[in-house]
């Protein structure tokens, strides 16, 4: 494919959105950071001083809990995928099954008079505090399913099933938090490798399943002298989330790049398969692949990970070639005010050839302005991740 004519139109909202974050991370930057070793319950909140700014707090982000309908129906797909290759490719024959598990969270936010009382409480006689939401990290969470053969009004089911890591990514705007206020809506998806995705189809077509989510918060900070939270839940829940903490390396030497936990809670997901069949789709990919359908996944982990102290934002823009023969694109961001937002999925709003490569392009924005476009990449691993991270070779993947 040549050089998508089309990403030039890109360039002057490059260059706006890169002045926007800069001027909005120059602030940030000439200020100092939370300090984790005071926490306060003001009202309902829990805030943390500023360790310089005497007039500066940050609140603490709040639970989690899925979001369902009236009706109880949980905003909810397990979607199965089959991939068998293609002769352009060099693949054909060679099947690769992706089964994708996701459920879409609401995080609870404090109202404008909760706001108001603890800017009043925290303010000094006749003077006034800015109060923000606390910077988060990292979000992390982990999934435990109900083992098939019990009730799902038995509290006392036996859990045992838990879940691969996943990842929470922000679909539209009410995904991502500004330096005002946290975000509502998020979607946590889970890629289940075939052996998983057979063993939870299973339990998915027993008619009923009990998903318990637990979730934990990480920020960076001037560290606390005590754990600030912990999470609850069955035994299996809660010694799947350590390990899981264990092998991130939270503490220790690398605790700076990657937060420290302020904030755990648990939810369960309750789905009736009887009732709601259609949360369980199966599609066959082959030459194309229909519109909204996830079907690339893009890492970028140097603003979790804290690689890059120049980098202020990163745009991947994708072309692939559209079945009515005219190019579909999509552009990505991966910001340093959402450094928790370290992978997206690519939904093409119209369908694409399996059958062709695809073109990507990484664009850098610095925090001093300046603006590096990079190349355009061609690419055929369609089933393979592609992780834009500094100093990795997404061909490696």
């Amino acid at each position: 494919m040549s050089t998508p004519a089309l990403a030039r139109l890109f360039t002057i909202r490059l260059l706006l959105s890169a002045l926007a974050c800069v001027a909005a991370l120059g602030v940030a930057v000439a200020e100092a950071g939370p300090d984790l070793r005071r926490p306060r319950n003001v009202g309902s909140l829990i805030v943390f001083p500023d360790d310089r700014r005497p007039d500066l707090f940050y609140y603490r982000p709040g639970d989690l809990h899925v979001v369902a309908d009236d009706s109880g129906r949980p905003d909810f797909q397990f979607l199965e995928m089959r991939y068998t290759g293609t002769a352009t490719a060099g693949d054909q024959g060679l099947q690769h099954f992706r089964s994708v598990l996701s459920f879409r969270v609401r995080m609870a936010q404090p109202a404008p008079s909760e706001i108001r009382a603890a800017r009043e409480a925290l303010a000094p006689r006749g003077g006034t505090v800015e109060l923000r939401p606390l910077p988060i990290r990292r979000l992390e969470a982990i999934v435990v399913y109900a083992a098939p053969g019990g009730s799902p009004h038995d509290e006392t089911a036996p859990r045992g099933e838990v879940l691969p890591p996943g990842n929470f990514e922000a679909t539209d705007q009410r995904g991502r938090s500004s330096s005002g206020a946290y975000w509502t809506e998020r979607v946590y998806t889970i890629r289940l490798e075939p052996a998983a995705a057979q063993l939870f189809r299973l339990a998915f077509e027993r008619d009923w399943l009990v998903l318990s989510v637990g979730y934990a918060f990480f920020a960076d900070g001037v560290p606390p002298e005590q754990t600030l939270a912990e999470l609850s839940g069955s035994p299996e829940l809660v010694e799947a989330f350590g390990e899981r903490l264990r092998s991130d390396d939270t503490e220790g030497e690398d605790a700076q790049g990657r937060g420290h936990l302020v904030h755990a809670g648990t939810f369960p997901v309750r789905i009736d398969a009887e009732r709601w069949p259609d949360l369980l789709k199966r599609i066959d990919l082959n030459e194309q692949a229909p519109p909204g359908y996830p079907i690339l996944e893009v890492y970028c982990y140097d603003f979790r990970d804290a690689i890059r102290p120049d980098l202020a934002a990163r745009r991947v823009e994708l072309e692939a070639d559209g079945v009515g023969g005219r190019p579909v694109a999509v552009v990505l961001h991966f910001t340093r005010a959402n450094p928790d937002l370290y992978m997206q999925r690519v939904r093409f709003p119209f369908a694409v050839r399996l059958d062709r490569s695809y073109d990507y392009r990484v664009t850098d924005i610095l925090t001093d302005g300046q603006v590096v476009e990079g190349l355009w990449q061609e690419r055929w691993q369609w089933a393979a991740i592609l992780d834009v991270t500094t100093g990795v070779n997404p061909d490696s993947m």
